[in-house]
């Protein structure tokens, strides 16, 4: 393998101070937690659905989703082929009731609709998981780093880590998003110029990927086998998937966090929507440059690495030309160090506001909570290097991350879903749906043989299941708890809504249109999206 020339480490070093002077610029302006938690609520919906985008590109997919593609060819998709419908969900459903009730962390509607003991309880699940996932989050691009200089990799996990704190302290949420936004075209440039470079090495080009492809059955997408053992089935990525990505994109702080920054409701959906339709494409990719690699090795006679996390970026490092190669790898860096950023400040959001403010220091200045806001980033940065020691052993890192979250995703969006679709159910009942939609996940992963993707909906079912019986054997939520949570026509602001709909008509009907027609806008593009994997799969058997 080719190593870095001087050249690509020049460019190393700078792209990667330039990203850090960008995130300190922004730290400068900061004077509250509400300008380092939500940027003010000023960022415009693009910027933060490019942001978004940015992080599912960045190391985990840069690294992972070659390795899937090489060894599974497309299969995989079928666990995002979901997105689309998952984001008119949450564009529908979720992101009016957050812009509504004006938090911080979205766990705060908890405590509104069932008490402090269900928000507590919630929040300390997201910084377990988030935690974890962070862990493994930092060894991604610390892996990128000992491939290409040759260092160890527990080396680069606390070099990595020591970048990755210092620029989260200084930035907040703006320099996350803004920063995002520039990692973004840098890591489409870097997958378009390595597809471009692996073509010109085959002698028959484009055919030679997708004559080997169908040989391979790589093209095989849609397996509609309904057999629950199957992981990547059909029907494992849309019924079980679809509850992983509500879960993720909707009740996952890190994420949800910077719908919150935007000004109003119509661009926290704009910035979904970019998702909705960018983000299986985006995986296609990638998967698609996992397949060309795998046509690569086997022309070249090449031997795959045995940890496939590597397998991408050894092929950047000895195929790109000097300077290109050092700046593809600087952005994996930063977009690593921008997904690390917006973790452990949503991380330490949770903890300062949801334990924090509550437990420690309720009456403290907004100086002292911003000061305790970055004291937290240290905290979580050391507890994800911890962890990221250990995340070489969980296989493909993107797999990884989403395993993690299965464990606890569905439960938790089962809780919400509670919260805002039924007016009966209480804090006895949330609380017992939560804690036992956790423990039956892992209850039928242990016992039973079926896709991991199915523990997302088995979360939510059992969640919401129990957590409405149990809900009936105590009283009934006040009306003061359904007030801004609950999408009922029985809660307070639904009837003054309807009371008033004939003489607010001319204002309430354009964003309802609005919202309707992005709603239909993903679905339609889901059914293209089926329809074309569909047609790749036949042509590829035919």
């Amino acid at each position: 393998m080719s190593e870095f020339t001087w050249l690509d480490s020049v460019v190393l070093v700078v792209y990667i101070l330039l990203v850090a002077l960008i995130g300190a610029r922004f730290g400068r302006s900061q004077q509250s937690t509400q300008d380092y938690f939500l940027g003010g609520r000023r960022i415009p919906g693009w910027a933060i659905g490019l942001s978004v985008m940015a992080t599912q590109a960045s190391a985990i997919t840069f690294i992972g989703a070659p390795g899937w593609g090489f060894e599974g060819g497309l299969e995989r998709l079928v666990t995002f082929l979901n997105v689309p419908l998952a984001m008119a969900v949450l564009i529908f459903l979720l992101v009016p009731v957050f812009h509504r009730a004006g938090i911080y962390s979205i766990y705060e509607l908890l405590e509104r609709r069932f008490g402090p003991a269900t928000r507590s309880v919630s929040a300390g699940l997201f910084l377990v998981a988030r935690g974890l996932a962070t862990g493994v989050v930092l060894y991604a691009p610390a892996l990128v780093l000992s491939v290409v200089t040759g260092w160890s990799v527990n080396l680069t996990i606390v070099v990595m880590a020591v970048l990755a704190v210092s620029y989260t302290v200084l930035g907040g949420i703006s320099a996350v998003i803004w920063t995002d936004v520039i990692q973004m075209f840098v890591l489409w440039l870097g997958a378009l110029v390595s597809m471009g470079l692996m073509v010109a090495s085959l002698p028959g080009g484009w055919s030679d990927v997708f004559a080997f492809g169908a040989a391979q059955g790589m093209f095989d997408t849609l397996d509609l086998s309904l057999d629950p053992g199957v992981t990547y089935s059909l029907w494992a990525g849309l019924f079980g998937g679809i509850f992983l990505h509500i879960a993720y994109f909707g009740t996952d702080q890190s994420q949800i966090q910077r719908v919150l920054t935007s000004p109003d409701v119509q661009q926290g959906q704009r910035s979904l929507l970019i998702g909705g339709y960018l983000l299986v494409p985006q995986m296609l990719l990638f998967l698609f440059i996992g397949v060309m690699l795998a046509t690569y090795y086997d022309q070249h006679g090449l031997a795959a690495p045995d940890n496939l996390n590597e397998l991408f970026p050894r092929y950047v490092v000895s195929a790109f030309p000097p300077g290109l190669a050092g700046l593809v790898i600087a952005g994996v860096f930063a977009a690593a160090m921008s997904s690390l950023d917006s973790a452990l400040n949503s991380l330490s959001a949770v903890s300062v506001r949801d334990f924090y403010t509550r437990y420690v220091r309720p009456d403290a200045s907004e100086a002292h909570y911003l000061k305790a806001s970055r004291w937290a980033t240290v905290f979580w940065g050391l507890y994800a290097t911890v962890f990221a020691f250990f995340a070489g052993n969980l296989g493909p890192v993107i797999e990884a991350v989403n395993r993690i979250g299965s464990w606890f995703y569905g439960a938790l969006l089962g809780t919400f879903l509670l919260a805002m679709l039924s007016h009966r159910t209480n804090a006895r009942g949330a609380l017992s749906g939560l804690v036992l939609g956790m423990v039956s996940v892992w209850g039928v992963e242990s016992l039973f043989d079926i896709s991991w993707l199915y523990n997302n909906l088995v979360g939510v079912v059992v969640s919401l299941g129990v957590g409405y019986v149990v809900g009936l054997t105590a009283p009934a939520p006040s009306a003061a708890q359904l007030r801004d949570v609950v999408i009922e026509e029985t809660a307070p602001d639904m009837q003054a809504l309807l009371a008033t709909r004939a003489a607010r008509a001319r204002s309430i009907t354009p964003a309802a249109r609005l919202t309707r027609r992005r709603c239909i806008g993903l679905v339609a593009w889901f059914c293209l999206l089926l329809a074309g994997l569909a047609l790749l799969q036949g042509w590829a058997n035919a």
